[in-house]
């Protein structure tokens, strides 16, 4: 308990200063304090330009791995193909079995002179690296894993332990992912209760979902800096998420909950960028894709479920009592990680015990190569990775701005479906707020029903084509083309079958999330296998713009519907609207099936 209350009291937010001191430093670290052991045996220093930056904030486990020469490209494939949520993924030299934890501190100045790829976070590609990472081998003071890991290397936990873990994750990202829908059964009741319009109460959706968008901007780099790792920005944010869940139950106005929602949002975004980069710390590549299937599915149902819950609190209390459970659920969530959540990230494992060794024997030659990355990265280059370099991905590579716009018009239908519930089971079919609630059911089937297609996709064409070193990145665009047409199938039979019988808009929700969920799992796959060296941006981008689109659709929603529907089909042609968009959309995977291959032949970033 003293361990905790003194790590978390002293250590987070003097790392992060440290960090942005660190990272404003352009000149070589002084000879003094620097990492080099003798004059002779100096680790040499490591080229940074702009083109390298994604390699030197991004861990060991990241896709900014999965680039490599020629000889590695298939198994660069191989790596993606396991992670079909679009996760990271921990190097395959970390797979090896445990032994006991050396406790002893001469025992573990034995251990630093071995050199693990796995804990290198220099990106392939990078040949500045190459030499430096050959000296960094016979380093006395390079804290490394070593062939036979340790006890702390997570890899190495009790199956046990790392399914505890996992059910913290997915708890987590339950947690923060369920806020966003649950509040929307009382949009109204709110809405009425303090004077406001239908589009300004909708702002504590539309602004939720903005804000997760724009949190991993500023926290997913800070998860992958050695002195900060995962642990405490799960627990900092989520313990200002629980704040501002009290302050959403006690709020007197909408101005108010507005901004706490939209906050909220930010806060929440660690569970939801950084959570499956947890899972891949802890297991190997073997069951890598079980667990994060797993991990994806708590995300995936928790807003679909919330609604049912949401629904009960106004029924049962009052809306105020849908944020005191939030507060609940999230004060329980925040006591269980502070208690149970040791750290994941490889590299800050590595940090601490450098920085023990350094206490313990007095000597600072101590180091990791994250540390030393860190201490090289400036904050040009940050602002050039976090700001800019998304955007100009997202508007130079068309396979980037094709998938992007396919993803977040999706994504922003998924949202509508928020504004067009109760003008269909609520105005026709007359449900109440919990059966209306119980009608989301219908995206958790659709969900059930996508992962038995995954697997089958993946064993029956990926797989075969690893094991004969033919596959491509366009490999993974056959499981759109099979279920592509699933999406605007949804949106028409919602639209024009809402009003013949109530089960034909919840069979629609099944199609839909059939080829929403699908779609996912394709842009993670191919955008990650077309820009591996690029991919932290890659996914920045796709994150914010869909947030985007997530944020502006449902406060369009009500308008729309209201203006182009009938009597008879209050929602039939605002649904036709967004399935004509994505009927069209649906020609991306067979266009860049046949032409994605010259185009990323033409690109300076794919590859």
């Amino acid at each position: 308990m003293n361990y905790y209350l003194t790590h978390y009291k002293n250590s987070f937010f003097t790392d992060i200063l440290e960090f942005l001191n660190i990272v404003t430093i352009v000149e070589p670290l002084p000879e003094e304090t620097s990492y080099k052991h003798d004059d002779t045996v100096a680790p040499e220093s490591i080229h940074h330009d702009d083109d390298d930056i994604e390699s030197n904030i991004a861990h060991e486990g990241t896709y900014d791995n999965l680039g490599g020469d020629d000889n590695s490209y298939h198994t660069n494939l191989e790596r993606i193909a396991t992670v079909m949520s679009g996760n990271s993924v921990p190097d395959a030299s970390m797979t090896t079995t445990s032994n006991n934890k050396k406790k002893d501190i001469d025992e573990e100045k034995q251990l630093c002179g071995t050199d693990s790829n796995s804990t290198s976070n220099s990106n392939s590609n990078d040949n500045s690296n190459e030499k430096s990472d050959s000296d960094d081998s016979d380093d006395p003071f390079l804290v490394s894993w070593e062939n036979t890991s340790m006890e702390d290397n997570p890899l190495n936990w009790s199956t046990f332990k790392k399914s505890f873990m996992m059910a913290e994750v997915m708890l987590l990202g339950c947690v923060t992912y369920m806020c966003s829908s649950i509040y929307t059964p009382a949009q109204g009741t709110i809405a009425e209760e303090f004077g406001c319009g239908h589009v300004v109460a909708t702002l504590n959706l539309s602004l939720y979902a903005l804000g997760y968008g724009i949190g991993p901007i500023v926290f997913s780099p800070l998860s992958e800096v050695a002195k900060i790792g995962r642990q405490q920005i799960y627990f900092y944010t989520l313990f200002v998420f629980f704040l501002f869940q009290i302050g959403c139950a006690t709020v007197k106005n909408m101005g108010g909950l507005i901004v706490l929602r939209f906050f909220a949002g930010i806060m929440c975004s660690p569970a939801l960028a950084t959570g499956g980069a947890t899972v891949a710390d802890m297991v190997t590549l073997k069951h890598l894709s079980i667990c994060l299937s797993t991990w994806d599915l708590g995300a995936t149902c928790a807003p679909i479920i919330a609604p049912i819950i949401g629904a009960a609190m106004l029924v049962a209390k009052d809306w105020r009592w849908i944020f005191w459970f939030m507060t609940m659920i999230g004060g329980f969530t925040l006591v269980l990680l502070f208690f149970f959540f040791p750290e994941t990230s490889h590299q800050n494992i590595l940090a601490r015990r450098a920085k023990r060794l350094r206490k313990q024997t007095g000597d600072p030659r101590y180091y990791t190569k994250q540390e030393r990355l860190d201490s090289q990265l400036t904050s040009r280059e940050i602002m050039i990775t976090t700001l800019y370099r998304p955007w100009e991905l997202m508007f130079k590579e068309p396979i980037i701005m094709a998938f992007d716009l396919y993803i977040a018009l999706a994504y922003g239908a998924f949202y509508l479906f928020f504004e067009a519930f109760p003008l269909v089971f609520t105005n026709i079919w007359h449900f109440t707020p919990i059966e209306s609630g119980l009608a989301f059911l219908g995206f958790a089937v659709g969900t059930a029903f996508s992962y038995p297609l995954l697997f089958y996709f993946l064993r029956t064409i990926i797989n075969p084509k690893i094991k004969t070193n033919t596959v491509t990145p366009e490999m993974f665009l056959i499981l759109m083309m099979w279920v592509g047409w699933c999406l605007p199938l949804g949106l028409f039979l919602f639209g024009w079958g809402a009003g013949t019988h109530w089960i034909v808009p919840i069979i629609s929700e099944i199609f839909f999330q059939l080829s929403l969920w699908s779609l996912f799992q394709v842009t993670y796959s191919y955008l990650a296998s077309c820009y591996p060296r690029y991919v932290a941006s890659v996914f920045a981008g796709n994150g914010l713009i869909r947030s985007i689109f997530a944020c502006a659709f449902p406060l369009f929603g009500v308008i729309m519907y209201e203006n182009t529907g009938t009597k008879n089909y209050p929602v039939g042609w605002g649904s036709s609207i967004l399935g004509f968009f994505t009927l069209l959309l649906t020609a991306i995977p067979f266009v860049l099936y046949k032409y994605g291959p010259a185009i990323r032949a033409r690109s300076k970033f794919s590859g």
